[in-house]
Order: C-alpha cells, then sequence, then structure tokens
C-alpha cells in the first residue's frame, strides 16, 4: 500500500474541455450557420482562441459576445439562438467520469476542475451534465477553477499558483490531467505533476487504483518514434510518398511512427483578409492519414502562442521530450518554427545533433501534366481544382476530390422533373470546384454499399433565379430511399459543362437527360 502523505497527489486536477465533457466542433459549426452566424464558424473549426471567443474566455459578459456575434452574422439571430448555437460544442460528461470522481473523494483525494471556459458553457454544464439523480457540482468537486472567473487562462503560471494556494496544497501535492501538451507543461514549470490525455478517457482506467494514479504522476512515457510534420492539406502523392518513407523507416528501426500536423494554416492565424479553401478538412486529413497505417496522428492547435515556438525548442520539448522522436523526416520544402527565423534543413539538422534527433530530408514527387514534369505541391492541386480540371487533380492527389457534408432538404425542383438530389452544406472553409455539372460517385456515410455513380451541380441555380447562395446538388443514379440528415462523400470524377441558365424547366430537364446519358456513357 502506497503512503498517501509521501507519494501520492493529495489533489486531482481535472480540465474540462475534452477530459470531462465531450465535445463535438461539427454540431456547433453547423448550428452557428443555421442561426446565420457563418463568419465566425470557421473559428470553432480552426480551434481559434483570439477575438471575441477570447475575450469570453477571459470573463467577457454572455451579453456582450451575443452582441458582437449578432453584428457580424448575415442573418438577425437573437441574443437565446446565438447562445444555443454556442452551447451545441458542449455534448455532456460520461456518467462513467461522474461516478469515478466520486470514487476518488470517497477514496480521500481531492478533486477540482480548471478549465478554459466560459460562463456560457459553464452555466450550461451546470444545468445539463452534473444534476444527476439529485446531485449537483459540490458531490463531484472541492473547487472550480474557471478562466472567465480567474480572469487568465492556461498555460499561464499564475493560474495553476492560484490553484495550490485556494487549495492550500504544495505544487507537488497536485495531479492535473489535461489533453494540452502545452497546458500540461505550464503545469510542470511550477511543480506540479501531469498527465497528459490527448483522448480524455485513459485517466478513467487509470485512476481506478492507486498504483494507476502512481503511474500517472511518473508521467506518459513516449515510445521512440519517428516523425513527420506538416499541414498535409489534401494528403497527396507527395504527401503519400514521404508517409510511405516514414513507415519504412519506423520498420526498419522498430520505432513508433507519428504525423504531426495543424488545424489550420499559419497565415489565417495572422492574415485577416485570408479565407482559407483546404482540400481537406481536420477530419477529412486526420482520417485519410490515420488510414496510410501511420501509428499516431497528433494535431497541434495553431495559435498566437505556439506560432511564437522556435523551432529548436519544438524540436526540444514537443518531439524529443513529449513524443519521444529519434527521426524526423521532413519534406523538400518542409519550414517549421517561429515566423522570421532564418532557418533552413541544416538548422534543423544543427538542432538535431544536439537534441539526439536525426534529422532527414524527402524528395520531392513530380508528375506528368501535358507533357511537361509538375511538382506535386496542395497549392498547384487547389488551382487544378479551380479551374475545374479534376482528372488532373486526380492524378496528384491519388484519389478523387472529395466533398462531404449533411443532406439538408432543398426546393425539390429536380424531384419534379424527375431528377431527385441530395444537397448538402459543406463547411464553410472547404474549397470547392467552379461552378458546373459534374461526374462523381457518392458514398454514403456507415453504408457498405458500393459507391453510387451520380451527377452533381454546383452553382446559383440561374434558371430558377431564386438563390443567393451556392448549392451542391447531386442526382445519384438508380438510387431509391430516403438520405435526408445522413452524411454522404461526394468523389469528383470530371467537369462536364460550365453553369448556365435556361430559358425553361423543360430545357433543363433536358439537358439533364443528356448529362446522364453522358456520364453513364464515359468510361474510366
Amino acid at each position: 500500500m502506497f503512503n498517501k502523505n509521501e507519494k501520492l497527489p493529495s489533489v486531482i486536477l481535472f480540465d474540462f474541455g475534452a477530459v470531462l465533457v465531450g465535445l463535438d466542433k461539427q454540431r456547433c459549426i453547423n448550428a452557428l450557420q443555421q442561426v446565420g452566424l457563418d463568419n465566425i464558424a470557421s473559428y470553432v473549426d480552426e480551434h481559434r482562441s483570439e477575438d471575441l471567443f477570447h475575450r469570453l474566455e477571459l470573463g467577457g459578459s454572455a451579453e456582450v459576445f451575443c452582441r458582437e456575434a449578432r453584428e457580424r452574422s448575415n442573418g438577425n439571430p437573437t441574443d437565446a439562438e446565438v447562445a444555443w448555437a454556442w452551447e451545441q460544442l458542449l455534448t455532456g460528461v460520461p456518467l462513467q467520469k461522474l461516478q469515478r470522481i466520486r470514487q476518488l473523494r470517497q477514496r480521500g483525494y481531492r478533486t477540482a476542475v480548471l478549465s478554459n471556459t466560459n460562463w456560457i458553457h459553464w452555466n450550461q454544464a451546470l444545468r445539463d451534465f452534473f444534476s444527476i439523480e439529485g446531485l449537483t457540482i459540490d458531490d463531484y468537486f472541492d473547487h472550480v477553477f474557471l478562466s472567465c472567473d480567474l480572469r487568465m487562462v492556461k498555460p499561464d503560471p499564475r493560474i495553476f499558483e492560484a490553484v495550490a494556494d485556494t487549495m492550500q496544497c504544495r505544487f507537488d501535492e497536485i495531479l492535473f490531467i489535461d489533453d494540452s501538451a502545452r497546458n500540461c507543461e505550464g503545469a510542470r514549470s511550477k511543480g506540479i505533476h501531469t498527465y497528459h490525455d490527448p483522448t480524455g478517457n485513459d485517466w478513467i482506467g487509470l485512476t481506478a487504483t492507486d498504483e494507476g494514479i502512481m503511474k500517472m504522476m511518473q508521467g506518459n512515457t513516449a515510445q521512440p518514434s519517428a516523425c513527420i510534420i506538416g499541414n498535409f492539406d489534401g494528403v497527396h502523392l507527395g504527401h503519400r510518398h514521404i508517409i510511405n518513407r516514414l513507415k519504412e523507416i519506423g520498420q526498419e528501426r522498430n520505432l513508433h511512427t507519428i504525423a504531426v500536423t495543424f488545424n489550420t494554416h499559419p497565415r489565417a492565424l495572422f492574415d485577416s483578409s485570408f479565407t482559407p479553401s483546404y482540400l481537406t478538412t481536420i477530419e477529412e486529413k486526420t482520417a485519410l492519414l490515420r488510414e496510410s497505417g501511420i501509428d499516431e496522428v497528433r494535431v497541434i492547435p495553431f495559435t498566437r502562442e505556439f506560432a511564437g515556438t522556435t523551432a529548436r525548442d519544438f524540436m526540444k520539448y514537443s518531439l524529443r521530450d513529449e513524443m519521444g522522436v529519434k527521426v524526423l523526416l521532413l519534406g523538400y520544402d518542409n519550414r517549421f518554427g517561429k515566423r522570421n527565423m532564418d532557418e533552413d534543413f541544416h538548422a534543423y539538422e544543427q538542432y538535431g545533433k544536439e537534441l539526439g534527433i536525426e534529422v532527414l530530408l524527402a524528395e520531392a514527387v513530380d508528375v506528368e501534366e501535358q507533357g511537361e514534369n509538375v511538382r506535386v505541391s496542395s497549392s498547384h492541386i487547389r488551382h487544378l481544382i479551380a479551374e475545374g480540371r479534376m482528372e488532373e487533380a486526380t492524378q496528384c492527389l491519388g484519389r478523387h476530390f472529395c466533398v462531404s457534408g449533411t443532406v439538408v432538404h432543398g426546393h425539390e425542383e429536380g424531384r419534379r422533373m424527375g431528377f431527385p438530389t441530395a444537397n448538402i452544406m459543406p463547411q464553410p472553409t472547404k474549397l470547392l470546384p467552379p461552378n458546373g455539372a459534374y461526374e462523381t460517385m457518392v458514398t454514403v456515410e456507415r453504408s457498405d454499399a458500393a459507391p453510387m455513380q451520380a451527377m452533381t451541380n454546383i452553382g446559383y441555380r440561374p434558371t430558377f433565379k431564386d438563390e443567393k447562395a451556392i448549392t451542391i446538388e447531386t442526382n445519384i443514379f438508380d438510387f431509391t430511399g430516403d438520405l435526408y440528415d445522413k452524411d454522404i462523400t461526394i468523389a469528383f470524377v470530371r467537369k462536364i459543362r460550365d453553369e448556365q441558365a435556361f430559358p425553361s424547366t423543360e430545357a433543363l430537364r433536358q439537358q439533364l437527360i443528356k448529362d446522364r446519358e453522358e456520364v453513364r456513357g464515359f468510361k474510366l
């Protein structure tokens, strides 16, 4: 039996978001768009902490937040609608987690929450997540520390000082559980024991025993690993080449393989006029990376604070100390670290020698286009898609370009013409091909059915002259069934024709018949 006074913590400190509460980013984005807040939906998608969301975390009032959000809206939402949409980010605290926290208290541990959150979310949590079987927040935690109350956010060292002072304990008597490696690093700088739990679920099993808690206090033990870093937008042939080389290194040297990527493009952080148009959403990108056979994918929120990290510090603290990186494989044009630093591969190589990380360089990948060799890159693929050159984009991606979304109700003109369509609304930062008609293949999420042949129209529906926003309408051949509220993925094979206005609905119907015949007769 352990001597708790000497070895085990007296306080177990929990992060709220991700470690306790479940988060559904896409549901929040959809809700913001539903009430006309498209202009700020991307802040949730990119995990950005600046501007109005950050002020809310620092104690800004819900009324001011709602007013500022309304000023940026393209509709006329009420305060209640703004707050409701923002609340959709939180899905609840699993009962298993609440039961384990009560068990910890019964075993003599003091428990507390430390969260970068806001009053809208916290009041929602008090109302909906902790009032189970007549219990309240006091039945689970001795104290709650909120950024919106303390007016400072993790990893500010002062916030950990406030915890120790209030709980009347030493730093080394605290075990802090957080999904953010950066927040854990801030706590460790004060002498607090930390456990980095990216999934928010590992701690449940470990806290079942004192032995497990002792293991957590000893910190996460990273496996020796080989690593690649990049935005990996599109996960194209160039990316797949470096991924395959990483897997070879991992196999040759018996190393765990990790792909480190970022939730947004760095330019989106510093250039307010920049509107991101990604080949892949963060969900699509991470799924493609995992499907490639890499052991682990880590997504780092690209914040202003992170942007100030030097390449050497990133290699030392994040790669070597946290991830156990022994080999770092870089793409031919890969750059990382603090802006305005004149660093290149040779600088990274030197840092690696000092830190015990072998830094290697992967060669570029070219494809032949119109008789010339062209370097495969995300920017080149975006250019191809922007011009509707879907077949050449497919060659560079190594797969069809895809757009996913939930099927929503449309105007049903297609159904009345004998061409029922599945209409989707993609994420606001997703790149779209230019307006026009396309041959496509459709996959229904969580379905074992093979991809279905279809044709998709992107545009403003000029024949009907009633659209202010772009629509994506897909007619799936020989399909009968209800797709409403289901998620589908549309793979773009080739462009058939440009968008055009027809003199009548019948003229449009005749063109759709021709489009369908052309798609059916085309041989890949």
